[in-house]
């Protein structure tokens, strides 16, 4: 009888094991996170390499991966999903291109964050954090509506715009609340636009990488302005391609006029420093990267993360709730702070 209770202990240690072993790799733990995030300008890898470092002082177990392209990143999101993570952070490459593969969110029912671009055509996404971007247009507009004095009839000026990568969201958000808000200013002849391209197909900056704003630039500068005419302001989309706006302008020797930007860059604010960049709009990775952050820890340990919108982003398939942070400008009067 000894012998058979012996046995039959070692059967069921065996089985214990034997189960043990064959569980889903997918288990990887109460408090693991995948982060999926593009790798194509140092902001997103500064944003990851910061929430990552929230996460992991905080004892949960992260698994990031980068990626270049929009095929990439789907396939890494598959791979990261295959896991059974407690939840998923992307940072979309293309906004509308996510829609097949989150359907293996859903199935494993991981929650999905969006970081600071809203993923759209979806119902797996369960929360978005970002920056307010209806904000941050609507800073650019008053900032060139009050160096150009054109509240009080000042003008005309010529102006040249230019937007982010059309794939992005937020791109088309900035532009248009801009676009909505100088608009009177161009019907009025305060503002004039030259090159006529006011829509923003004709400006967008392909997949927002800086060196396809060069020939545009270019383009503008040899067309529209060979004449000895002044381009008083250019709306940047963000902060390296204002860079390489101002290295064009530079290089064919035309005054540096009133340019916008994004983002904080650290060459941004010296550019801001030395009197050539005007202004930008500072998202300080650090707040948005703290913000997900308690978000996912509010997500895996299963309460209500902080949320301050449940109106604005309609994703076209449902309202997602955001929690948005306060963007800042920067321009000559505080760049010391930053």
């Amino acid at each position: 009888m000894r012998k058979m209770k012996f046995l039959l202990a070692v059967f069921f240690m065996i089985f214990s094991v034997a189960m043990t072993g064959c569980g889903s790799k997918s288990d990887i733990g109460v408090k693991s996170v995948a982060i999926c995030f593009p790798n194509t300008t140092p902001s997103w890898q500064r944003n990851a390499a910061a929430l990552q470092s929230h996460l992991e002082e905080d004892g949960f177990t992260v698994d990031v991966k980068s990626s270049a392209t929009v095929e990439e990143q789907q396939k890494q999101i598959e791979e990261a999903l295959q896991h059974k993570p407690k939840c998923i952070v992307i940072g979309a490459i293309d906004s509308a291109a996510l829609v097949d593969v989150l359907e293996d969110a859903k199935k494993y029912e991981v929650p999905v964050i969006a970081f600071d671009r809203i993923i759209l055509n979806t119902d797996a996404v369960s929360y978005y954090a970002s920056f307010d971007n209806d904000a941050i247009g609507e800073a650019q507009a008053l900032y060139f509506e009050a160096a150009l004095n054109l509240n009080s009839g000042g003008g005309p000026y010529n102006i040249e715009f230019f937007a982010g990568g059309s794939a992005d969201n937020n791109a088309h958000i900035f532009f248009k609340t801009v676009k909505d808000m100088l608009d009177p200013y161009l019907k009025k002849g305060q503002l004039v636009c030259r090159s006529g391209q006011t829509d923003f197909n004709s400006v967008a900056v392909k997949d927002w990488q800086a060196e396809n704003a060069r020939p545009r630039i270019r383009e503008l500068l040899s067309k529209y302005y060979s004449g000895g005419e002044t381009l008083h302001a250019i709306l940047a989309p963000n902060d390296e391609i204002a860079g390489v706006i101002l290295e064009e302008i530079q290089r064919a020797g035309r005054p540096v006029p009133l340019i916008s930007g994004l983002d904080g860059d650290p060459k941004a604010i010296e550019r801001i420093k030395n009197g050539q960049q005007t202004f930008t709009i500072a998202k300080d990775p650090d707040v948005l990267t703290a913000k997900c952050f308690r978000m996912v820890k509010a997500v895996v340990e299963g309460t209500q993360p902080d949320i301050n919108d449940v109106t604005t982003y309609n994703n076209g398939v449902k309202i997602v709730p955001a929690y948005l942070c306060t963007p800042q400008i920067v321009d000559k009067t505080n760049v010391n702070n930053f």
